[in-house]
């Protein structure tokens, strides 16, 4: 097992280019200052190359002023201390300054809550200093000015720069966050969208391709059809085909259109069109009875959609599996109920399925908070949907007699 590699006190790579070469000038025009004798000459007296010092340690916290803000604290007050001790540069003075800038800028937030109140304090005690050594209104506030300044001015720019920062990061942050949310939005309505066609493209093509499939499988396997069997059995086809098609163009139209604000919908099929549905059943050989019960009503048109995908998805099936097939529709307090019923025909796997029809029917009804069951009760098949109507279905107008009435198998 490799040990992790000991990390610098130092670490070079933080430093900046731009601080680096900043120090170097600094040290160089301070040298200069230095040099021409700007400074004033109180305290310990030392010889002249002493003073440099001083300017070398606050011009080094200067290259780690964004690497080490700490250390370059440390090294901004040892060279301003010493200042105070032998006589003030002006050099030094201003590149202290500029220490104590980069520690309240990048320094921990808990030694600024410290640093803050000992630069005011420091500012204060100044001006004490000189009201007592000298006595002057005039020189007190000059001194004051000149501590706050030196000590406290550098301290609050820096507050207000890094409060600043710290605004603009929290925006781009939120921004992002913003980004990220509306891009996983994105994705759920396309995946929204994808489920919805492909439920659709299967409930309005399935029950078609099935009907054709089972017509085209039985003149394979008969061979003593008669020519009006025959013929009925072809245009059967040929109607399942033509009518498959046009609902096939009409979901294809709808996905290439744009937005033209008509408000058109996917599919717009109610529970008025089972009876066709129920036909249409009839004419490729299912014998199928359609009753319903309870005063017709209109309904919320989710509500009528779904409940006509149950009884085409569960005819659909029945194509494939079944025979004898009975469609009840009861309207009731609240809700809606449908009912599919169906022998089940040995060996009826003929056209061939996905699995998927039962999966797309039981999330239509569960989203609008309803319920399926499906499954054998004895030697029959039944499918239940049992759909809220939300309150909001209202009396329709009478139908027409006999619209509903009980159908007898053929």
């Amino acid at each position: 097992m490799t040990s992790p590699p000991c990390r610098s006190v130092l670490n070079l790579r933080a430093v900046k280019r731009p601080d680096a070469i900043a120090a170097v000038l600094l040290f160089a025009v301070g040298s200069l200052l230095l040099a021409l004798g700007s400074y004033e000459r109180f305290g310990i007296e030392v010889p002249h190359w002493v003073r440099f010092i001083p300017l070398a340690f606050v011009c080094t916290g200067v290259v780690l002023r964004r690497a080490r803000p700490g250390l370059t604290l440390a090294l901004g007050l040892i060279g301003f201390g010493a200042e105070v001790a032998i006589g003030f540069s002006l050099a030094v003075v201003f590149v202290f300054t500029d220490n104590l800038y980069a520690y309240a800028r990048y320094g921990s937030r808990r030694g600024l809550r410290i640093m803050l109140p000992v630069a005011v304090a420091a500012v204060l005690a100044t001006g004490v200093y000189v009201a007592v050594a000298d006595g002057r209104a005039a020189a007190v506030i000059s001194m004051l000015a000149i501590a706050a300044l030196v000590l406290a001015s550098p301290i609050f720019t820096a507050i207000i720069v890094r409060q600043a920062h710290e605004r603009a990061m929290l925006e781009s942050e939120r921004a992002e966050q913003t980004a990220r949310l509306a891009d996983v939005r994105r994705r759920e309505a396309v995946l929204r969208e994808r489920t919805l066609m492909a439920r659709e493209l299967h409930d309005t093509v399935a029950n078609y391709l099935s009907a054709i499939a089972l017509q085209s499988t039985a003149l394979q396997a008969r061979k003593d059809l008669d020519a009006e069997t025959v013929r009925m059995s072809v245009a059967a086809i040929r109607s399942s085909s033509v009518e498959g098609l046009a609902e096939l163009r009409r979901i294809i139209g709808l996905l290439r259109a744009t937005d033209n604000g008509t408000g058109e919908e996917l599919a717009s099929f109610r529970l008025d069109q089972v009876p066709e549905l129920v036909e249409r059943m009839r004419k490729v050989g299912l014998d199928v009875d359609f009753t319903v019960e309870g005063p017709e009503r209109a309904l919320p048109g989710e509500v009528e959609l779904t409940a006509y995908r149950v009884v085409q998805e569960a005819l659909t099936n029945v194509l494939k599996y079944g025979s004898d097939a009975a469609v009840a529709i009861r309207y009731g307090d609240g809700r809606i109920t449908v009912e599919v019923e169906n022998a089940v025909r040995p060996g009826g796997d003929e056209v061939p399925s996905g699995g998927a029809g039962l999966v797309g029917m039981t999330e239509r009804v569960r989203i609008l908070g309803g319920e399926v069951r499906a499954g054998p009760e004895g030697r029959r098949w039944r499918v239940r949907a049992e759909i809220p109507t939300g309150g909001l279905d209202e009396p329709a107008p009478p139908a027409p007699a006999g619209r509903f009435l009980k159908r007898s198998a053929r």
